[in-house]
């Protein structure tokens, strides 16, 4: 699969000089799926770069959670869910929207929630939401969404075991239920931080390939493979910086990549139009923090 800069280098065309530009970068988003997991160790401790990223937990009947949606819904009871998480060490800063989709009672109610490492009893996050609801079933359930949250300093590592806790004060007629499965499915969203320390500059994140010369749609330029060995989604900035045999640098390229868990996907920097002659082209991916997640490769080439 290509992912080219070809569509913005028409309207960029005019706009370039060939002198070095800041490196631009792009956020690095994973979409962790996740299994109530737990956490040691705090982000003070984390040496290096802190990017961001989030993870979302869909809770599953019975007791567990789930980092991807369910097709099949029901309604589960207030309680714990556990499970263990496995991906990137990262630490929860902020909500984003957590939902409470609720069945089998008509009232006002309470939602309480919260994430703790069953192994050291740190909490990570918690929170609160209020709602009226009227579901009488998980194919047309009510929904409250969280109005509170908070977090801890306590990382999240892979292979740590967490619980969630989910209950209601309710005050009507039934007893209310989560809903898990489906369009309508109960689930804690959050933003993290990822410390430099689990992703040391050029490893665990992207594997470069050999960059050549080749020709896209009509357009020259360097083609550039990454695979993404890691369990999460990733999306970087792929750059290229141009020099002349003098060694002065004449053009920065940029291309947008994002990568699933284990793809491989070729990113393409098509040339702005340079004096005849040879080449390098340093390619090298970045997150929106200048931090490389993958080492810089070099292609020689001639125009």
């Amino acid at each position: 699969m290509y992912t080219s800069s070809i569509a913005s280098r028409a309207r960029n065309q005019s706009a370039r000089s060939f002198t070095p530009r800041v490196l631009a970068t792009c956020l690095l988003v994973a979409a962790l799926t996740f299994s109530l997991v737990s956490v040691t160790g705090n982000v003070a401790e984390a040496a290096g770069p802190v990017v961001g990223s989030s993870i979302s937990v869909y809770i599953t009947c019975p007791g567990t959670i789930s980092f991807a949606l369910q097709t099949a819904s029901g309604p589960c009871g207030s309680g714990n869910y556990t499970g263990v998480y496995t991906g990137i060490s990262q630490m929860p800063v902020a909500n984003l929207t957590s939902e409470f989709y609720l069945a089998s009672a008509s009232g006002g109610v309470k939602v309480t929630f919260n994430l703790t490492d069953a192994t050291t009893g740190k909490l990570l996050l918690n929170g609160v939401g209020y709602g009226a609801i009227d579901g009488g079933s998980c194919s047309s359930p009510s929904l409250v969404i969280a109005t509170g949250f908070t977090t801890s300093a306590n990382v999240i590592n892979s292979g740590d075991r967490l619980e969630a806790s989910l209950n209601t004060t309710f005050t009507g007629t039934g007893t209310p239920a989560f809903c898990a499965g489906g369009s309508d499915a109960t689930l804690i969203s959050f933003k993290t931080a990822v410390p430099g320390s689990a992703h040391p500059l050029f490893s665990s994140m992207l594997n470069p390939g050999k960059p050549a010369q080749t020709m896209l749609l009509g357009y020259e330029g360097v083609a550039e493979n990454y695979t993404n060995p890691s369990g999460v989604a990733i999306t970087a900035i792929v750059q290229g910086v141009v020099k002349n045999q003098a060694g002065n640098t004449v053009d920065v390229l940029s291309s947008s990549i994002t990568l699933s868990p284990g793809a491989e996907v070729t990113a393409f920097l098509a040339f702005n139009k340079y004096p005849s002659g040879s080449y390098t082209v340093t390619v090298i991916a970045l997150t929106s923090s200048d931090v490389p997640i993958a080492a810089p490769v070099v292609a020689e080439v001639s125009v």
